[in-house]
């Protein structure tokens, strides 16, 4: 497991080995450095276990608008999501109809994101749908 603390936002990176599910949980305003320490961490962490075998679970509806070069890093990292072999992929989104556009505003770019990302509530709407 992962975890970090910025100066205005926090993130955990969690694999839970015995349901097969990786938990990437991020809030608040992230700066370019945030930014980057999530992309390392991200990276690190989907080389330890085999991937095709576990779903992705995106759990960001708290997540906020930040700086252009942010923004870039975001979607540099939804395509990391796309380019790991994920067996299912769910983001939660808690209703919050600002994260839903957000990341499907940002997703239309990359391949295969619309297709492969299934949009849930919470965390056991995701469980439910492995």
């Amino acid at each position: 497991m992962k975890q970090y603390q910025g100066k205005n936002s926090t993130y955990q990176l969690k694999v839970d080995k015995v349901k097969q599910v990786f938990h990437a949980q991020a809030s608040g305003f992230f700066s370019e450095e945030d930014g980057a320490s999530f992309l390392k961490d991200y990276d690190e962490i989907t080389k330890t276990f085999p991937s095709k075998d576990y779903t992705l679970v995106i759990d960001a509806p708290e997540l906020k608008p930040s700086s252009p070069q942010v923004a870039t890093m975001l979607e540099s990292l939804l395509e990391r999501y796309m380019a790991v072999p994920f067996k299912n992929r769910f983001l939660i989104t808690k209703g919050n109809a600002i994260t839903i556009s957000q990341f499907k505003r940002l997703g239309r770019s990359i391949a295969g994101w619309t297709e492969s990302i299934q949009y849930v509530d919470d965390f056991e709407s995701a469980i439910k749908g492995i």
